[in-house]
Formats: structure tokens, sequence, C-alpha cells
């Protein structure tokens, strides 16, 4: 049949390519056997975009894309994915809503999402749901608003996870989607398990294992295991070992019944079965069952269960009196984790720079098109601040960085905008101002390279793990050297400079005095005191008047007096009721 295809490819007449509905065969036969076939459905949709190019059909063209990125996603490759999805978005006309646009859209939300980019794949689905909603279409409404919600469950944020679920089902509801609707109730379940609501949980859990054993057979496994620990939450054991023995029947029939089995679903169960034996107290029967999930986590590559088993097996061995292996598993589980960081880090970098070289590109095309046509000095007044191409890609990885951190990105935005106000009140230009205002934002996008363990770790650093966080100053400052404009040197300069003190202590390079850019004096009192003024995992928020002190208090040591005055008064401008305390 491949041979076939490649025979029809390069039998088409320029005339026959043109056809419309030439493209559109190719692309509806690719649709068919994308899942059962992915090798014949990629040859199609290249042939119905070899097609739809000769015949100038820009939807077709994007909707081969959309399956060729839809196929390279089905097969792990997010970068292709990404790409591709993105250039099918770039050959949409204007103004459009189309749905190869809105699943174009998702699926770039779902690659941020894997590559824990929440702010991005957030704003990416939300559009993608708009676009939907603009077709007419309803069909696969709930799948979007089902992409939301674990968006905003990744996210924690728990309340609005909740109503976008109950919003999908409310979708559904008309339409009849029965499998959709099992996997809306089954993190329903999950979230109210979490929270504690465990008659909730299991209502919720019972409805879902229902319609998935109709529906969805192969979610029953996974929501078994759920609806289990929710009844040991209401020490209801009996109904704990009965899930769990009809998860196993259940996976034992469709073995039996030759399906083609997730191992992931096998192991969720085991480590399900271990979680509940450690919680109630049954430690050697957990660390029995960890063992053997262990095996088989290591030699399947699941690594995020992996990682979980080692955190599991660690307490459980403390729990019995055996510290070595407990150590053992703790470290095995810190490896782990930051080898999962890195290749995380890795992809978010990467898909970073797709973004970045799709749109260079764009721009590329755009200035060669516009030459040719005598249009140039009309598109350099226009688009003089090349700026506007890369700030946005940066502030959201800085955001990022932000909400690893367990905050928001109002700190970056705080440290933008009192920066700019000391840097007013020191008499800069106003030009300047407002630039350190913009390039503060991006102070701590180093941090995207921080492991979780440490970024989040609310117990005082070892050495080690603080001179792990110092580096951030030095990749800050790498990554944002890479554009060549003075807003993007000045950002580069104040995330390298920040941290410097002002009588020689600081780091990374342990610049004294004047030695130390003006950016990163200033910027350095901004973020000291934002983020005492801020609630972070490892502290308590310290009120302004607190915060204002401290920072005094480093004048002459951390900062430079002139400064410190500086800021002062700016506070003072802020709060005029704390003027008598701080005199």
């Amino acid at each position: 049949m491949r041979g076939e295809r490649r025979q029809v490819q390069n039998s088409l007449t320029t005339e026959q390519a043109a056809d419309p509905q030439v493209s559109r065969t190719l692309l509806d036969d690719a649709a068919r056997c994308r899942v059962s076939d992915p090798e014949l459905s990629r040859q199609l949709a290249l042939d119905a975009r070899v097609a739809a190019r000769a015949g100038a059909l820009r939807a077709n063209e994007s909707e081969a894309l959309y399956q060729l990125a839809s196929i390279a996603h089905q097969e792990g490759k997010t970068d292709e994915a990404f790409a591709l999805a993105s250039e099918a978005i770039e050959l949409t006309e204007p103004h459009e809503s189309s749905l190869t646009l809105a699943w174009s859209l998702h699926l770039i939300g779902v690659v941020q999402y894997q590559a824990s980019n929440y702010v991005a794949a957030l704003e990416h689905c939300l559009r993608a749901l708009q676009v939907y909603r603009a077709t007419g279409h309803d069909l696969d409404e709930g799948r979007i608003l089902h992409t939301v919600a674990a968006i905003y469950q990744s996210m924690g944020d728990y309340d609005r996870a909740i109503g976008t679920y109950e919003n999908a089902l409310a979708v559904n509801e008309p339409l009849v989607r029965p499998e959709v609707d099992a996997m809306v109730l089954g993190n329903l379940a999950r979230i109210r398990g979490r929270r504690g609501e465990y008659l909730q949980a299991i209502a919720l859990g019972r409805q879902s294992v229902d319609l998935a054993r109709e529906h969805s057979p192969q979610l029953v496994t996974n929501l078994l295991s759920d609806l289990a620990e929710a009844y040991v939450g209401l020490e209801d054991h009996e109904g704990a070992a009965a899930c769990f023995s009809e998860a196993r029947d259940d996976w034992a029939a469709r073995v039996e019944s030759g399906e083609e089995l997730s191992v992931a679903d096998q192991l969720a169960v085991m480590v399900s079965e271990g979680r509940v034996a450690l919680r109630t107290d049954r430690v050697d029967e957990a660390i029995a069952t960890l063992v053997v999930a262990l095996d088989l986590a290591d030699r399947t590559d699941h690594r995020e269960l992996e990682l979980e088993i080692h955190d599991l097996l660690a307490i459980s061995y403390k729990q019995n009196g055996l510290f070595a292996e407990a150590l053992e598993q703790r470290e095995r589980h810190i490896a782990l984790h930051r080898e999962m960081f890195t290749d995380a880090a890795d992809l978010r970098l990467r898909t970073l720079q797709v973004a970045h070289d799709n749109a260079s590109a764009r721009q590329l095309a755009e200035i060669t098109r516009l030459q040719t046509s005598g249009l140039i000095a009309g598109y350099a007044a226009e688009h003089a601040d090349v700026d506007a191409y890369h700030f946005e890609a940066f502030e959201r990885l800085a955001a990022l960085a932000e909400f690893r951190g367990g905050n928001t990105t109002k700190h970056t935005s705080a440290v933008g905008d009192l920066s700019a106000e000391i840097a007013h009140a020191i008499g800069q230009m106003p030009e300047w101002c407002e630039r350190i205002r913009i390039a503060a934002r991006l102070h701590d996008i180093g941090k995207v390279a921080v492991a979780d363990s440490v970024l989040l770790k609310p117990s005082p650093l070892t050495m080690d793990e603080y001179d792990e966080v110092k580096q951030h100053t030095v990749l800050g400052r790498r990554l944002l050297a890479g554009v060549s404009t003075p807003l993007f040197a000045l950002a580069a300069e104040a995330a390298w400079s920040h941290h410097e003190w002002w009588d020689g202590s600081g780091y990374p390079n342990g610049l004294s005095g004047l030695a130390i850019p003006l950016s990163g004096r200033i910027v350095g009192i901004a973020d000291v005191f934002d983020s005492l003024a801020t609630r972070r995992i490892y502290k308590r928020e310290w009120n302004i008047a607190e915060a204002i002190r401290f920072v005094v208090s480093g004048a002459g040591t951390q900062f430079q007096p002139d400064l410190v005055e500086a800021f002062v008064k700016v506070m003072i401008a802020r709060h005029p009721e704390l003027e008598a305390e701080l005199s």
C-alpha cells in the first residue's frame, strides 16, 4: 500500500494536484489511518500537502501540516509536532476561525503543558477553545475544556479546575460523549480525593468506572485505583480491597481477550496498592509491592512512576528501621528527579527556540517580500523596535520560573515597577527608566534551570544547593544576551549582576561598589524588597515596614547607600503613613 501511494504521488500531473478534491481525498485517507498506520498516514498527509501547495489551497495545506503534527506528537516527537502545528497556524488567514486552527492551537497547548510551561499552555488552549466555538461546532468542545481543566489542576488551582471540568460535563450532556465524561468524572474524583472530600470522590469515581466499562475500558484500571484510595480515606479498607481486586480482575480479563495493555496502567495499580498499604501501616506489604513495581518501572522506562516509587520506598524503609535502604532510595529519588528536571528544562528551552526560530523565519520572509514590493521603508518604521519580537517569549519563560517557585508573575512586574521608580528618583533619563522597568521583569529568568527540589525546598539549602541557585544569574545572562538590542543588553546585565553586593561579598563575580552595573544595583534592591514582602514556600510574608527596614539595614554592605535613600523616598511616596516610622 505504501508503495502504491508513493507511485500515485509521483504520477500526479500539475492539473491533478491543483484539483481541490485530490488533496481533500488524501487528507481524509490520512485521518482514517492515523492511529492504525501512522507511517501510511504521514505519507498521505505529505502527498496532500504537495497537492494543496500546487493548487495554492492554503486551508488544505494547513490541515495537512496539522495532521503531520498530530502524527509526530503521537510518536513522541514534540519538537517536530510544535514546529508543524506552528506552521499550520501561520498558514491560516487572518481572523479565520477553522477547526484546523483550533486543533493546532490545542496541540501546541498540549506540548507546552507537557513541558510544564503552564502559562503558555493555558493561553493556547483558551484561544483554541475560543476559535473552536466560533466555528459553530460543538462535538469536541468538552475535550478542549478537559485539557484546560487539567492545566489548572497541574497549576494547583483546584477550584478553577473543578469548575472547568463541570463545564465540560455540562457541554457534553446534550452531545452524549460518555468516553469524555468518563475521563472528566475520573479527574474530578481524583481532585476531590486529594482535597479529602472522600464521599464526593467515591460517588464521582463510581460514575466514571461505570461509564468507562462500557465506553472507555482502557481507563477502568486507573479509575479503580483512585477509587480505592478514596475508600481508604474513609477508613473503608474492605471497599479499597474490593476495588483493587476488581482492577486486577479487569486487567486479567483484558489480557485474556488479547487486548494490548499499557504497562503504565499495571504500574498505577501496583503503586496505588503500595501507597494504600503504607497508609494503613502494612509496611512489609507495601515494600514487597513497591519493589516489584520499581523493577517493572525501571525496565519499561516509566520515570514519573519510578520517581514516586523511590519516594514511597524511602518512607517505607525508614518506618521499618532500615535506614541504609531508605537513604539509598532517597538518593535515587533525588538523582532521578534531577535527570527528569534537566530533560524538562531542555524541552522548555527547545520549545522556546522553535517558537523563536519560527518567528524569525516569518519576519525574514516578510522583510524579503516587502523589499521586493518597495515597502521596506514603511515596514521599518512600523517595526523599528525588534524587542517586540522577542520579549513576549522570554517573559513567558520568566513567568514559568516564578510559577515553579510557587509565586505569580506579580513579583516580576513589581520588581520592574519599583526599579523604574528608583531610577526616576536618582534622576535617570525617562527612556532609561522605562527600559529598566521592562528589563527588570526578566531578572530571574535563569531559575528555569534550577531543580524543583532546590527551588521549592522549605528548609535551609545545603552549600551545593546554594551553589546551584547562584547559577541562575549566569544562565539568565546567557539566555538574554542572544538578542542584540539595548533592552536585552540591559536585561542580561541586570540578570547577571542583581545579586552582587556593594561590599563585594555577593555573586556570581564578587563585584563591589561602582563596578556593579547600575541596573544590578537597582534591581537588587527591588528584588530583595519584593521577595521579603511576598509569601514564599520557605518563608512568611513580611509587612511593608519590616521589609523597608531590612533594605535600609543593608546600606553600605549589600546596597549602595545613595540608592537606599532613593528607595526610601519612593516607599514613603507610596505609603505616606509610614513616613514618621521610617524617619
